[in-house]
């Protein structure tokens, strides 16, 4: 990556890079402990309309009641039993207008009991109420989230927008091992359109992930264009999601490459420090498990240069068994500098769970096993 214009970094400070930055979705997200709770986290409701119908009692397909305007009138219960009683939602002009023009149109309406309180989960065209069908015959623990992600891939690029972006939130949010194996089901033309438009920059993370399953000259050019951008601006949009396609794409290499650029070279924004943080625990957690070892090199990188970031990797030596750096960690937990409460707690547990490791002489080694 090219580093030789450091000084432009400050170049794209603008109105128009702001408004982007609050739009897009961060790649990874770490929790308080700080471990990964999902490997995309969008600016939309976490609760899908999947989610919904899934928990409820009873789930309708309605239109307007044409003997009371602005009302409902059930046309069909796809789960559960309905009692026939007034609904009391409010149907919107807006959406008495849309109900009118398109008639194969109906609203997802589901309640959570007898007797409680129904709620509105926007409208569906006709595929959009087939899937609804399907889904009400699961139960809560019927599906895990990687295969709900499976059947709701085939969706992706739908020409029912909101069904797409059914679609959508339910993939991005499955096990980063799930979305490796969906790599044959959205089209190379389609995820380069989505990564080119502007108009939906939220979606870009998921199908940048999916663009890493390329073996091809000019995707892997791709990404490391991207990257190469974002190490010379500063950039942390979509860094997490290019990190780990970079990865996924080049091995090692791509690790190591990652490590110098951000670990080793002074100047990197704490935030710009965590992207990376996060695709490399992505991949050595759920995705390229073969690169353990140069990814705990790249872990060695960041202890000796940014030790207040060694809760953030506390977690992943401790599940991977790596106690090679019980000596740096303990260093870095007694002097404390520039550690809050959650990776003083997850260095301590990575240090207690090492010192257990040692008894039963599990060591890992630079090849990536175990002895």
């Amino acid at each position: 990556m090219n580093t030789s214009r450091r000084d432009r970094r400050t170049g794209l400070t603008s109105a128009a890079l702001a408004s982007l930055i609050y739009m897009i979705a961060a790649a990874f997200l770490l929790t308080a402990t700080p471990a990964h709770a999902c490997v995309l986290c969008m600016p939309y409701p976490k609760v899908t309309n999947a989610d919904q119908v899934v928990g409820s009692g009873t789930a309708v397909f309605a239109r307007e009641n044409p003997a009371r305007p602005f009302s409902y009138a059930v046309l069909e219960t796809f789960k559960g039993r309905y009692d026939g009683s007034a609904i009391p939602l409010f149907l919107d002009s807006t959406t008495a207008r849309a109900l009118q023009l398109y008639p194969a149109l109906q609203v997802i309406l589901v309640q959570n009991g007898p007797g409680g309180a129904w709620r509105a989960l926007g409208m569906a065209g006709r595929e959009y109420q087939s899937v609804m069908r399907q889904v009400a015959q699961w139960d809560k623990s019927s599906k895990t989230l990687a295969e709900r992600a499976v059947f709701f891939a085939t969706y992706l690029r739908h020409a029912d927008r909101r069904l797409a972006e059914l679609a959508f939130l339910e993939v991005a949010r499955a096990p980063y091992a799930t979305l490796r194996d969906l790599k044959t089901s959205v089209a190379r033309d389609d995820i380069y359109r989505i990564v080119n438009d502007l108009f939906h920059v939220e979606w870009h993370g998921l199908y940048i992930l999916m663009l890493g399953m390329s073996d091809r000259p000019d995707d892997i050019a791709f990404v490391r264009g991207k990257l190469k951008t974002a190490a010379e601006y500063g950039l942390t949009i979509n860094l997490g999601a290019y990190a780990t396609a970079l990865i996924e794409m080049t091995g090692a290499d791509g690790v190591t490459r990652l490590a110098e650029e951000y670990f080793v070279e002074p100047g990197r924004s704490h935030a710009e420090l965590l992207e990376i943080v996060k695709a490399l625990s992505v991949q050595g957690t759920g995705g390229a498990v073969e690169l353990r070892s140069a990814i705990v090199e790249a872990y060695g990188r960041l202890l000796a240069h940014h030790p207040e970031l060694a809760g953030n990797v506390a977690n992943d030596l401790s599940d991977w068994k790596v106690v090679r750096f019980v000596p740096r960690l303990r260093e870095i937990l007694n002097a404390g500098v520039g550690l809050d409460e959650a990776s003083r707690f997850a260095i301590a547990m990575y240090l207690s769970s090492a010192d257990e490791g040692r008894s039963s002489k599990a060591v890992f080694t630079r090849s990536g096993g175990l002895r």
